[in-house]
């Protein structure tokens, strides 16, 4: 309920900060993912796919040159002057200052925005005249066929590798991993990524540990409430997605924008 509070309460203040549309939405590319049948992870009651739509995707995270661009544009979002409702003191760490990635500005300004809040990365994508996509959109982009993987390995094993490695001190370029069959970039093995319904699957109760999804998910006869109880990797995404709040700002979490086809 908290959380859902300081989500309306920055819907509320979305007219007062009135950012100014970007005019450089055709700089990013963005690939089309088609539309289908998402199966969730979670056995709901109805048991039913979700239809997702095509929908747009941009093909690489949003990255440190691209943020500083907006946090330029909207003073409010700069880290000495962001609202602590919307981004905890973890909010662009990296960075050496409001406006300065400091001494590897190169380096870094190719490298996938992190220690980004959901509010944060929702107002990014509103300025672009985007928003973030939907656990449903999200996973059925992620889970595109890759151009290429060492031998024999499948995309859950190369999802759980990756998981299984400590973060990198420094994250690396984007387009650095794989491209999978839609044209997207590093949907896995680079860095985790915000959806706009991160924590959909919490449904009800102030308490996570007591919501009757939370349980399904995590107890041990929980497995049984799932699509698929060997897909190890999925357990992990909704297991962290379920851990966020919007306001957190992590190491290895970042975004990247879609945006529906008229």
């Amino acid at each position: 309920m908290k959380f859902l509070t300081t989500i309306l309460l920055f819907f509320l203040c979305l007219p007062a900060l009135a950012y100014p549309s970007s005019s450089e939405n055709a700089g990013k590319k963005m690939v089309v993912v088609p539309g289908g049948n998402y199966y969730s992870f979670l056995v709901t009651n109805s048991n039913k796919p979700i239809p997702v739509a095509a929908f747009l995707m941009d093909e690489t995270a949003v990255t440190n040159a691209e943020f500083l661009e907006f946090v330029k544009a909207n003073p409010s979002w700069q880290r000495s002057k962001v609202n602590r409702l919307f981004a905890d003191a973890n909010y662009l760490k990296q960075w050496a200052g409001d406006l300065d990635l400091g001494k590897d500005r190169q380096k870094l300004g190719n490298t996938p925005v992190v220690n980004v809040s959901w509010f944060a990365a929702e107002a990014y994508a509103k300025w672009k005249g985007k928003r973030l996509p939907t656990v449903a959109e999200w996973e059925l982009a992620g889970a595109g066929t890759p151009d290429k993987l060492k031998k024999n390995m499948s995309l859950t094993d190369y999802i759980l590798d990756w998981y299984n490695r400590p973060n990198a001190q420094q994250l690396p370029a984007t387009k650095t991993t794989y491209r999978n069959e839609y044209g997207l970039y590093d949907m896995h093995g680079l860095i985790w990524e915000w959806t706009f319904n991160f924590n959909s699957f919490i449904s009800k109760g102030d308490s996570r540990a007591t919501t009757e999804d939370e349980k399904k998910l995590f107890c041990a006869a929980g497995a049984m409430s799932v699509k698929d109880r060997k897909n190890y990797a999925a357990f992990l995404r909704f297991s962290y997605r379920g851990s966020l709040k919007g306001s957190y700002c992590i190491a290895n979490l970042g975004f990247r924008c879609a945006k529906s086809i008229k």
